[in-house]
Order: structure tokens, then C-alpha cells, then sequence
């Protein structure tokens, strides 16, 4: 694709969304296509069964149309590591943002490698109106949760969870604050402060079950229709709703084959001044100039702009102005020729702070699809408006992208209250050529992994079903949108397949995933193994490791070379399990020998046994000892980076620990000692076999994977694959509500945890903490060594735990003392010692002041 401005044009990578009506992107698209509008409109026997009040919904000027997304009092605490207890205060516009992020860049296939990577967060939210309505905290929770309801805390959160090393900046600009962070990310991009970005905006209105009073002469609509530009207009329907996009610069994206939905060649932000009727009111002025102003900076052709995706809120202040800024700023640019006007705002609401991300994403699709959808509600034009010559017109059906004889652009509007216009001209990506060029055939790594076994299944059923009736894809994009798009989590299963009908078929197998754990290799070099040439030809040092001319030195090399291109891809194994002469070689990977005196060591281990087995003459075989002796001597041992297993003797050297000489001559002495194949645990992950074809080289890569290896795709993959469209993460839709009903306005702090009589105290103080723990974190059944960062603890909630240990063991901890203890048993411990410390000061000063008092009577 050739664009004018290569160095300044933004890609579309990624896309997420939740939208009134549409859990997905495809789901929201397929909505706008039929044409129709996705917002409740509620009697009265659903406004009762919703919890409304019979003396709101009776009120004059009530409507009973809502706005709402499904689902918003869901979320998967435990993906995020957020205690649950935690989850049920958080503000649910940070909740729905949190997933959404993650679908995005699940999307733009960068979800397995954003994490410690300069992804700025740019994101605007409404404000937290469900804190409010939660229960108030304790006072010692209090501070946290001050801090933890800041709208603000929005893109931080987002950082801190997805480890992303990027600008992470809160935007608010009301109704324009999605557009506003699309363009303060391009311009951070192309200022070279991060690499990509995660865009957005969310808002959720809340009581968000029901409908809204509309009273007269203001904004809202008095029937809960919406109708953009229409003589009839006559106000705008509040909605909810969540918009994520990835953006990176259109270079960086072709260069690595991202999958591109639109490209954003231009961005403008204003603001329109005093110049205007009021605070609130909107100024054709400074509409225009925000037009013209992203016009030119996307240096495209105001006359090739075939749809503008317009604010559009059905009012009558706000939609003749927009249409007149539209009309002004066409008139100066000179074009006139036909450009269709659509607003997504009638279909699903007016989402406030997420409104311009609704627009965006709508019009991405427009571009890219090639499809106008219909602008609904919208039936004769508002008589204040004159478009007559402008070539602007209202879209009222669906319809192909008028054919303009040239590229796709569209251009998006976001107007917020207050005077803030943000306005973006996007275009079409068209590729190049088809897919990278990837070996025919060549059998590729497929991983699949969940935080749960239940949404590990869900996962891998929706992926079997998207590759039964999907596209005909390479089964290296498949594999590169796995392995890179995908967040690596704790149960996992992989498979190595070359087709997608023979990847199809292992999916379906229904066996429960593994779990991440410690990773074991065998390590035999009694085993004679001729890797597979091609997979000599991937690893280079394979092919020199045959060159030797003795072949327990080949086989010494060939084991170095495959545990060193293991280490280059990430592998870390917790332990080296050997026998006989491999564990020299063990031990030499694991830097406990020197590499030439461990091959040496290896080759006259093999050597002795050769003379034993072939019953020869034994005095050579005691001078290869004797020459073991003293290279072992001469070059003594250090401390392994790993455990080294050895099976010929029974034992076991710790990582960290310096093993002895004598451990390695005994290691020598079995030698001259009959002995059988070797039988290795069942979970070690077998070295050597694996040489013996590349299929098998990636089935043990995969296996180290499934045991949480972070491994680097890159070394295992071919050609240049690209990234596609495969299902997204489901998260458990678990309850994190703390409001009863809609119409609830306040809710009943929980009670706190009864004082505990001293002496059981003093006995149980593991009892204590560990309600304390269960109380504070919102989880029940806490172990004695539970991991209380693995539960979601962190440093403002571990100040809450100290607080109530003050308050029923009368012991003050310090917080970074508490949290290295790290365990309720670990912190129980604490308490003790700190308590026993307390109790010696008493005594020690009670005596001290005795002492005092009688010198003073005598």
C-alpha cells in the first residue's frame, strides 16, 4: 500500500469492545449491519423486576429505556491476581477496561509480549459513580480505597496488571475523551515515547438497569429515541459501554507482519475558547477548524473522504452546529462531491466518555469492510440544517462504500462539553501480497493456556470451532498468533501440528490442561542418536558436535549443543537428572565443571566402560581413572545454577551447593560397574530423543513450554507468518457486586471481625491471622503457607491487615516486615516474636522502675 505520510501514519492493530447489545467487536458490527437499535426499552412489570422503585419510574418525565452492557457486575479477579474482596469495591468502568485491554491486544496478537515492553496506556473513564453506592470501608481500608475509586487510577491499574512500561496517562475531556487519547497516543508514538499504545475510553451509568428522568428543555430524550440530524430530534439516550484499540506505528506494523485493520493517518484536538454561547453550548468556529486541522496533518484530500462518523446526539443545539462546521469546513477544502453522514449514537446511546471510541471502531469497520451501515431512527433531515451543494447527506440504509475511484477514508468527530473537538481522518490497509513465506508443511508449536481448567476448556472449544469454519489460513499464522498474542498463563497444553485439519483434530481432545511447575531433563548420552539433518541445519552447533572424532564425544557435544539452544529459547530447568557419563555434561551446563574437563571426564567414563563390557585389558582402564582423578582434582568443582540428580549414585546436589571432587570420582567408579539402561522419572523431558527429528525437537519444546518455560518463538519459527483473527480469552464470569439492587443507594458496611479473648489469642495466633487474611483479601479456606501476593495482597492491603492485627493482638508490625513474611504462618510467627519482644520490654522496664522507686525511699 503506498501512503504519503509513511513516517506519520498510525495502524490499527487491535480492536475490543463492549458496546449496549454486543459483547465483541464482531458482535457490534453484526448489529450495525441489521440495521437496529440495541437499547432496553422497559414496562413496567421489568422495571419492578429490576428493583425500581414504583416512586421513580412513576415520576414525571421518566423513561424506561436503558443503555446498559451485559454482564458489567462480572469479572475475572483471579486473571488479574486482584484479591476478591478487593474486586467487589473497584469500580466496575475499571473492571470492564481491564478485560477489554487484554482482548485488544489478544487481538493485535502483542498480548503474549506487551509485558515489560513501552506500551503506553492512554484511557479516559466517567466518573466513579458506584463508589457511592458501596458500602463505606473501615478506617483502615479507608485510604486504600480513596485512592483505589480515583477515576485517574485507571491507567495505572492497567500498567501495573499487564506490566506495561510505557506512558500510562488519565484523559478527560467528556464526550471527546476517546479521540482525544487516540490522538495524545499518536503523538506520543511519533515522539518516540513508546512503541504502541492501548487506547480507550469507558462509561458506565449507574443505576445502569433501568432509564433515566428526562426533564423538559434539557438533553435527554422524553421517548428514549434517538434521532441524529432528524427533523424529529429531540434529545440524546444515555448508554454504558467500553472501546479498546492498539495502535503502532504503520512501519513497525508491515514490518512485522500485524494484522492491520485501518489505517489513522491523521488526528486534531481543539478546543472552542470562549467563543460561544456558553460554557456548554458547542461553536461551529471551533468545529471547523478541527476538521481542517486533521485534514492537513493527515495530508489527505478533504474530496476523498467518503464517510464521516459523526458525534451526532440527536439534540437540537449540538447536531445543527456539527452539521454547519461539517458543511464549512468542506466548503474551504473545497470538496463537494457525495460523503455520507452516519451516528452510531442511535443505535446504542450516547456513552459519554466512551462515545468517540463507539464512533472509532464503527468507522474502522466501515473502511475496512467496505459496508455503510444504516444511520437508524433518522428519516428527514432537521430544517435548520442546509447541506444543499455540500455533497453531504445522512446514510438511512446499508450500503457499499461509495465508489469514489480511490482509496477508502473516513474521518471520525467527538465533541464533549466544555469545548474540547477531536476529530481523525482514517483509511483502508490494503496488503501488499498474501501470507509471509512459510515452509510448506513445516510442523509448528500451537499453544493454549488459562488461568482455570474451566476456561481452558471454553478456550479450546471456541478455537476447535473457529478452525472447523474458519478461513483457510497458514498454520504458521495460527501458530505466531498463539505463541505471541496470548498471554502465557498458569494451565497449559501444546501441540505440534503442520495442518490446521491435523491441529483441529488434537483440539478436541478433552484432556485437562498442565500445570506450570519445576521442569526436569533427562540427561543419557548412553543413548547413540544422528539428529535429524534439518534439524542440523537450525542449530549449527549440532553439526559441529559431529565433526568429533569419538563418539562419547560426539554425543557429550551433541547433548551441549541441545541444552544450550534450550537455554537460548528460555528454558530454565529446575534440576538435571543424569546417569552415567551425562553427568559430567550435567554438571557442566549447570556450571559446577569446566566444559573441556567435563567432555574429557565424559569421553573416558565411556571409555572404561567400553574396556569392562568388552572384558579388556583393566589396567587401562584404571589409568583412564587415574587421569579422571587427577583432572578432577586439578580443576575442582562449584556451585551448580541448578539441582544435579545423579541416578548412578542416589543423590542429590542442591543448586547453590558446591559438590564435592569425591562426588564426581564416585560418579567415575560406577564406571567399571555393570549396569542397565537408566530409567529417568516420568516427568523429565527427554534431551536426547528429541535430536532425532524436528517434529520431536518442537514436541520437547513444547512440553518445556507447558511447564512454564517463557520461551522465544522466534528461534522456533520459519519464514514471516502474520497475525489473524482467532477467539479471545473468556473470562469467569464471576460476581463482584456490592450493591443489592439497582435502586439501593447505600449498603450496610460489613461487621467487623469480633475481638478474640487474649488467651485464645495467644494460643491460635495463626487462627487469627488467618481470618484476618480471609476477611481482608475476600478469600475463604486461606492455607497456612498461602502466597499472599499470589492472592491478590499488595502493600495498601497489607497496611489493612496490620491494622487488625493492632486491633486483635494489640501488636503494631511493621509493613515491610509483614509483607517478607509473605504466609499467614510466616506472618503468625511474626506476631509471636513480636509480642514476646513487647512482653520482655514490659518486664524489663516494670522491674527497672521498681528499682528506681526503692532507691529513692531508702
Amino acid at each position: 500500500m503506498s501512503v504519503q505520510n509513511l513516517d506519520r501514519a498510525v495502524a490499527v492493530i487491535g480492536m475490543a469492545c463492549r458496546f449496549p447489545g454486543a459483547r465483541d467487536v464482531d458482535e457490534y458490527w453484526s448489529n450495525l449491519l441489521e440495521g437496529k437499535h440495541f437499547l432496553d426499552r422497559l414496562d413496567e412489570s421489568a422495571l419492578r423486576g429490576r428493583g425500581v422503585p414504583r416512586d421513580r419510574y412513576a415520576r414525571e418525565g421518566y423513561v424506561g429505556v436503558s443503555g446498559a452492557v451485559d454482564g458489567v457486575e462480572h469479572f475475572d479477579s483471579s486473571f488479574f491476581g486482584i484479591a476478591p474482596a478487593e474486586a467487589d469495591t473497584l469500580d466496575p468502568q475499571h473492571r470492564l477496561f481491564l478485560e477489554e485491554a487484554v482482548h485488544a491486544l489478544e487481538d493485535a496478537g502483542w498480548a503474549g509480549r506487551a509485558a515489560g515492553r513501552r506500551v503506553g496506556v492512554f484511557c479516559g473513564s466517567g466518573e466513579n459513580r458506584y463508589g457511592r453506592l458501596v458500602p463505606e470501608p473501615e478506617e483502615a481500608a479507608g485510604s486504600h480505597r480513596r485512592m483505589s475509586d480515583t477515576p485517574a487510577m485507571l491507567p495505572l491499574r492497567v500498567s501495573y496488571h499487564l506490566d506495561l512500561r510505557g506512558p500510562s496517562v488519565f484523559v478527560s475531556t467528556l464526550c471527546s475523551t476517546g479521540l482525544t487519547a487516540v490522538h495524545l497516543a499518536r503523538q506520543s508514538m511519533l515522539a518516540g515515547d513508546c512503541d504502541i499504545a492501548l487506547v480507550g475510553a469507558v462509561s458506565v451509568q449507574l443505576p445502569h438497569e433501568h432509564g433515566y428522568v428526562a426533564p423538559q428543555s434539557a438533553v435527554l430524550s422524553p421517548d428514549g429515541v434517538l434521532r441524529p440530524f432528524d427533523r424529529d430530534a429531540s434529545g440524546t439516550v444515555p448508554g454504558s459501554g467500553v472501546g479498546v484499540v492498539v495502535l503502532r506505528p504503520l512501519a513497525a506494523a508491515l514490518r512485522d507482519g500485524d494484522r492491520i485493520h485501518a489505517v489513522l493517518h491523521g488526528t486534531a484536538v481543539n478546543n472552542d475558547g470562549s467563543g460561544r454561547q456558553s460554557f456548554a453550548a458547542p461553536s461551529v468556529v471551533g468545529q471547523r477548524d478541527v476538521i481542517l486541522a486533521a485534514l492537513a496533518d493527515a495530508r489527505v484530500d478533504a474530496r476523498s473522504i467518503g464517510y464521516v462518523e459523526a458525534h451526532g446526539t440527536g439534540t437540537a443545539l449540538g447536531d445543527p452546529i456539527e452539521l454547519a462546521a461539517l458543511r464549512e469546513a468542506r466548503e474551504q477544502a473545497g470538496a463537494d462531491n457525495p460523503c455520507a453522514i452516519g451516528a452510531v449514537k442511535s443505535s446504542i446511546g450516547h456513552l459519554d466518555t466512551a462515545a468517540g471510541m463507539a464512533g472509532l471502531i464503527k468507522a474502522v469497520l466501515c473502511v475496512r469492510e467496505g459496508v455503510l451501515p444504516a444511520t437508524v431512527n433518522h428519516r428527514e433531515l432537521l430544517p435548520s440544517a442546509d447541506l444543499g451543494g455540500s455533497g453531504l447527506h445522512v446514510n438511512t440504509r446499508r450500503r457499499p462504500w461509495p465508489d469514489l475511484g480511490q482509496q477508502r477514508y473516513a474521518a471520525v468527530s467527538a465533541l464533549g462539553v466544555g469545548g474540547t473537538n477531536a476529530h481523525v481522518v482514517i483509511g483502508r490497509h490494503v496488503a501488499a501480497s498474501g501470507p509471509g513465506a512459510v515452509e510448506d508443511g513445516a510442523p509448528q508449536v500451537l499453544p493454549l493456556s488459562a488461568r482455570s481448567t474451566e476456561s481452558f476448556h471454553r478456550l479450546r472449544e471456541r478455537l476447535a470451532d473457529a478452525l472447523a469454519g474458519g478461513p483457510d489460513r497458514p498454520c504458521a499464522d495460527v501458530a505466531r498468533t498463539l505463541q505471541d498474542g496470548r498471554m502465557p498463563r498458569e494451565l497449559r497444553r501444546a501441540w505440534v501440528a503442520s495442518t490446521l485439519s491435523e491441529l483441529s483434530a488434537q483440539v478436541k481432545d478433552e484432556t485437562d490442561p498442565v500445570a506450570a511447575g519445576p521442569l526436569d531433563a533427562a540427561v543419557d548420552l548412553g543413548t547413540s542418536v544422528s539428529p535429524d539433518p534439518s534439524l542440523a541445519d537450525r542449530i549449527p552447533a549440532l553439526r559441529t558436535a559431529l565433526e568429533h572424532p569419538d563418539q562419547a564425544g560426539r554425543a557429550f557435544l551433541l547433548g551441549r549443543a541441545a541444552l544450550e539452544e534450550l537455554d537460548a529459547l528460555g528454558v530454565r530447568f529446575a534440576a538435571l537428572i543424569a546417569h552415567g557419563a551425562g553427568e559430567y555434561l550435567a554438571a557442566a551446563f549447570a556450571g559446577a565443571l569446566d566444559q573441556d574437563v567435563a567432555l574429557r571426564c565424559a569421553v573416558r567414563h565411556e571409555a572404561i566402560r567400553a574396556v569392562v563390557q568388552e572384558g579388556g585389558d583393566l589396567s587401562v582402564a584404571e589409568e583412564y581413572l587415574a587421569a579422571v582423578t587427577d583432572d578432577l582434582r586439578a580443576h575442582p568443582p562449584t556451585s551448580p545454577d541448578c539441582a544435579l540428580r545423579s541416578l548412578s549414585l542416589g543423590e542429590t546436589v542442591s543448586a547453590g551447593r558446591v559438590p564435592s571432587v569425591d562426588h564426581f570420582l564416585d560418579v567415575a567408579q560406577t564406571s567399571v560397574m555393570p549396569d542397565g539402561p537408566a530409567t529417568f522419572p516420568a516427568g523429565a523431558v527427554d534431551l536426547v530423543g528429541a535430536l532425532s527429528s524436528w517434529e520431536n525437537w518442537l514436541t520437547l519444546a513444547a512440553r518445556c513450554w507447558e511447564r512454564g518455560a517463557d520461551l522465544d518463538w522466534t528461534r522456533l519459527r520459519g519464514g514471516s507468518p502474520r497475525t489473524v483473527g482467532l477467539p479471545l480469552y473468556p473470562f469467569e464470569a464471576r460476581r463482584h457486586w456490592a450493591i443489592n439492587s439497582p435502586a439501593q443507594t447505600a449498603a450496610e458496611p460489613p461487621a467487623p471481625l469480633a475481638p478474640m479473648p487474649a488467651a485464645v489469642a495467644e494460643q491460635d495466633v495463626p487462627a487469627v491471622v488467618v481470618a484476618i487474611w480471609e476477611s481482608v483479601l475476600g478469600v475463604q479456606d486461606i492455607e497456612p503457607d498461602a502466597d499472599f501476593f499470589a492472592l491478590g495482597g499488595h502493600s495498601l492491603v497489607a497496611a489493612q491487615i496490620s491494622a487488625r492485627l493492632w486491633e486483635r493482638l494489640g501488636v503494631r508490625v511493621p509493613l515491610g516486615d509483614l509483607l517478607d513474611a509473605g504466609t499467614p504462618q510466616g506472618m503468625a510467627d511474626l506476631v509471636r516474636e513480636l509480642k514476646a519482644s513487647s512482653e520482655l520490654y514490659g518486664r524489663l522496664t516494670t522491674s527497672h522502675r521498681a528499682d528506681q522507686t526503692e532507691s529513692f525511699e531508702l
